[in-house]
């Protein structure tokens, strides 16, 4: 019952303003997959050939969006058609069901790696967090992608803790889906294929099985990636190659790496919260001295937590770093720093609990101190989004909308 009070909080908070117009902060995202979903509805599959097109209303002339794999338009399609409507509620459901789906598969990974309390207090700030609150409604690559990243999360977790070829087939769905949804979700692939290999070298009595599941969906899911782009998308990835060249550099001239890392920090705290940001930090640096007293506390001499942790830690970190110039421009770049952050607030959440249980009045103060700070910045910044308009959503949403083809829902502004 507790688990499903959460996920309906969680349902709640995802469906603010549900039936809105394109109008907050980075809801052009939504408008601009509406746009692309409606290429392949109204020209069809077959001449698309399930690649992105932008189709210029006047013309019809057509400039391909090859960018990244199209799983998401065709997902935001595939529900217009069942639903019959291309309204803005429609394209927001599609994420908000795949977050949702996203809280069930935390649930069930936290109950592999902490005890039940901790798993439900994770699923708690899971749905509050304004990273996942906010975001997790947004019609883009994030909600779809951080869905299977935590099918692969579960898939992996579960085949260390049990053994044999369970888990396998789990973890080789989330990284297939997830190649086909994002560059992203690859980056986890790699972080787990690089935790496989050290324990393979070292001799940890690990079987490679784990590895070769990660290394051939990974491999075959970018091959099909390629090769479609290559295909269908008429130069997508001479395109893709300078989209690439582009977010390698700061979207600022001079820019410095200071000032990009103070950068980031603001936007965690600010979506993450003070308390989210002081965890990750806590674990990060215990990860770095696993045999040390904070490392101890955090109860990370279990490997698999401590490998679960690294991974998504560092998978999370390196997509940032691998794109400066959009995680500057992008709140959401972090979006798929949730795993390793409701991981780590769990962790410092327990420490806390151990302190309380042993009567320690310092430690009720301190977490009396983070549950306002969660609750209060939460509260703050899910105001804030919801009730401040985002000039260039709305001008770019006019924009696709007057340039390509439009929606037919009637409710819809100029």
């Amino acid at each position: 019952m507790t688990a499903a009070a959460i996920l309906f909080l969680a349902a709640a908070l995802l469906s603010i303003g549900l039936r809105e117009d394109w109008r907050l902060l980075h809801e052009d995202n939504g408008a601009l997959f509406t746009t692309l979903a409606l290429s392949h509805l109204r020209l069809g599959l077959a001449e698309t050939r399930a690649h992105d097109f932008f189709v210029v209303t006047a013309t019809g002339e057509r400039f391909p969006y090859g960018h990244h794999p199209p799983g998401v338009a065709l997902l935001v399609a595939g529900a217009f058609v069942m639903t019959g409507s291309d309204a803005p509620a429609v394209a927001r459901s599609l994420p908000i069901v795949f977050h949702l789906g996203s809280a069930l598969l935390l649930l069930s990974l936290l109950r592999r790696v902490a005890s039940p309390g901790e798993a439900l207090f994770g699923m708690l700030l899971f749905a509050v967090l304004p990273m996942s609150a906010y975001f997790g409604r947004m019609v883009g690559y994030e909600p779809f992608g951080l869905f299977a990243v935590l099918l692969m999360l579960n898939g992996w977790t579960r085949h260390r803790t049990e053994g044999g070829q369970s888990g396998l087939g789990l973890l080789a769905a989330g990284i297939v889906f997830g190649g086909l949804i994002d560059w992203a979700p690859l980056f986890f692939a790699a972080a787990l294929g690089l935790v496989e290999i050290v324990d393979l070298l070292r001799g940890n009595g690990i079987s490679p099985a784990a590895f070769w599941t990660i290394a051939s969906a990974a491999v075959g899911v970018l091959v099909f990636d390629f090769l479609h782009l290559a295909v269908a998308g008429h130069g997508a990835l001479a395109s893709l190659a300078a989209i690439l060249a582009r977010g390698a550099v700061p979207g600022r001239p001079g820019l410095s790496t200071g000032d990009f890392l103070l950068g980031q920090i603001e936007g965690f705290r600010r979506y993450y919260t003070h308390a989210g940001l002081l965890s990750a930090l806590l674990v990060a640096t215990a990860l770095f001295r696993p045999r040390g007293k904070l490392a101890s506390s955090l109860r990370l001499a279990d490997p698999v937590t401590f490998r679960l942790l690294a991974a998504t830690g560092g998978a999370a970190l390196a997509y940032v770093l691998a794109a400066p110039r959009w995680a500057e421009i992008h709140a959401y770049w972090k979006f798929y720093a949730l795993p390793f952050t409701v991981l780590a607030m769990t962790r410092v959440a327990t420490v806390i609990r151990q302190g309380r249980a042993r009567r320690r009045p310092l430690a009720l103060a301190i977490a009396l101190l983070l549950a306002s700070e969660v609750l209060v910045t939460s509260a703050y910044m899910l105001h804030l989004r919801h009730t401040r308009v985002g000039e260039y959503a709305v001008t770019e949403t006019a924009k696709l909308r007057r340039d390509f083809l439009r929606p037919r829902s009637a409710a819809l502004t100029p």
